[in-house]
């Protein structure tokens, strides 16, 4: 009889143990799951927080200047703390064909105006300068050179129709092979740039010029 109890409490005993086994197995993987899911998160948590600072990083502003079209009649001025240089040795032609250095204008103040007939802003703003040119055209050069080739119907001939048209006593000049648009780096027409009588630039401005802008401009050279 007591063989029979040993037995039966033996083979409760060894029940226990292969079910407490086999709880723990169940157990095992369900916590293995909970720690996956939660390394999961944090690495997803991790992951987005890398790619939105590699995000922030390419997004931020640089102190690089890019060119941007800009379009006709906006005005874009670059003043006297912006620009330190001394203007271009650029030739240009007058309407008899000789060639002049911009360079010769040293001594006086300069006003440079590339404009085209073509160009609305322009000719809105060309009797603006020929007032100021009869008013100060001895104490300042007032050098108004025609985009020459800036379309294919930009000649010399239009040019001085157009001069005709508004009755400017203000010589006409050319920038022959765009080589004083190039130098100013006159993306949009008109541009208008003042320098000083050493020849340094001190403001350029991008767009048409109002008549209180260009009163601006000259009262900063006399």
């Amino acid at each position: 009889m007591k063989k029979i109890y040993l037995y039966l409490i033996g083979f409760v005993a060894l029940f226990a143990v292969a079910f407490i086994i086999y709880q723990s197995n169940l157990d095992s993987p369900a916590v293995s799951e909970d720690l996956t899911e939660e390394h999961l998160v944090v690495e997803s948590v991790e992951s987005v927080e890398s790619v939105e600072s590699s995000s922030e990083s390419e997004e931020a502003p640089t102190n690089s200047t890019s060119v941007s079209e800009v379009s006709e009649g906006s005005v874009e001025s670059e003043s006297e703390s912006q620009l330190v240089w001394q203007g271009p040795s650029t030739t240009y032609a007058d309407s008899d064909g000789d060639i002049i250095r911009l360079s010769q204008n040293l001594g006086k103040p300069t006003i440079v105006n590339i404009w085209a007939s073509w160009c609305p802003p322009c000719r809105d703003e060309m009797p603006y300068f020929e007032t100021s040119y009869q008013e100060h055209g001895s104490d300042i050069n007032f050098v108004m050179l025609n985009a020459l080739e800036s379309r294919p119907t930009e000649t010399k001939q239009a040019a001085l129709e157009f001069a005709d048209e508004m009755n400017l006593s203000m010589p006409i000049y050319f920038d022959n092979n765009a080589s004083n648009q190039i130098e100013f780096a006159a993306n949009m027409l008109p541009l208008t740039a003042l320098l000083d009588a050493d020849g340094e630039v001190i403001e350029v401005v991008r767009g048409q010029v109002s008549p209180a802008k260009l009163k601006q401009l000259i009262a900063k050279v006399s």
